[in-house]
């Protein structure tokens, strides 16, 4: 598990650039969410439509041009749901961005003809932990199995793949510990761990344990700073179908 230098560079241009533009200054990670974009997708008022309505995947790059963030985070509602995620995720990539798919991984080994390997592309898998524990937070008894099939697929097509933790209350970091040892073996590219309630004091120490398991001081950064990214935080869910402070290595 490496963390790469182009990336580590951005972060850091983008932190000296923040030192200047003051309270002005954009956040280094970018979160397309599923309130404004999912690529600016929106749903239908009819709350058991199961239709989307897409924007076009130039547009979201265009909103991405807009802004500064070195880095665009594609989370939410799975943006595997979203039926040119291929399509605007290279947009986004075509920017110089770095792009993180975060995905529950459930659909991921169909669609992954979609995306094409590329330096600045992250496909992101959110994990709750090992098999167990992570079937039971989807509610799916192949659910895990699901996801490394697609972690195995996405490595062999030649993508960079991370995982996620979204940290609960309920989180065991022995657990995460484990799950991290797992997926180094695997040659993981990147492991985050982050809040499900921004700042929630009642899962700070879950959080903190959880996240010094990365042992990878690069990531464990990032992982603050994607903490620090959310506008507006709400839970994390995890979706069933239906200074340069930024070092390389480490």
């Amino acid at each position: 598990m490496r963390f790469p230098f182009r990336l580590s560079a951005s972060l850091f241009k983008a932190r000296v650039s923040s030192l200047f533009a003051g309270a002005s200054a954009a956040q280094p990670i970018f979160r397309l969410n599923s309130c404004i974009t999912h690529l600016t997708a929106r749903q239908r008022l009819d709350e058991n439509s199961t239709e989307l309505e897409w924007h076009s995947p130039e547009e979201c790059a265009d909103r991405v041009r807009a802004i500064s963030s070195p880095v665009v985070w594609l989370g939410g509602t799975d943006p595997l749901l979203h039926p040119e995620i291929g399509k605007a995720v290279d947009a986004i990539v075509e920017t110089g961005r770095f792009v993180f798919v975060h995905a529950s991984g459930y659909y991921l080994r169909q669609r992954i003809h979609e995306f094409r390997p590329d330096s600045r592309l992250f496909l992101v898998l959110e994990l709750a932990g090992r098999e167990e524990s992570h079937n039971r937070a989807v509610g799916l008894a192949d659910a895990f199995h699901r996801s490394m099939e697609a972690f195995r697929a996405a490595k062999l097509s030649g993508f960079l793949v991370a995982a996620h933790v979204t940290v609960t209350a309920e989180t065991d970091p022995c657990d995460i510990g484990e799950l991290i040892e797992f997926l180094d073996k695997k040659d993981v590219d990147g492991f985050m761990a982050t809040a499900s309630r921004h700042l929630d004091p009642s899962i700070q120490r879950n959080l903190e344990d959880s996240r010094s398991l990365i042992r990878f001081r690069s990531w464990e950064r990032f992982s603050a700073l994607l903490d620090a990214s959310y506008a507006q935080p709400a839970p994390a869910k995890l979706v069933a179908p239906g200074e340069n402070v930024f070092e390389e290595g480490d």
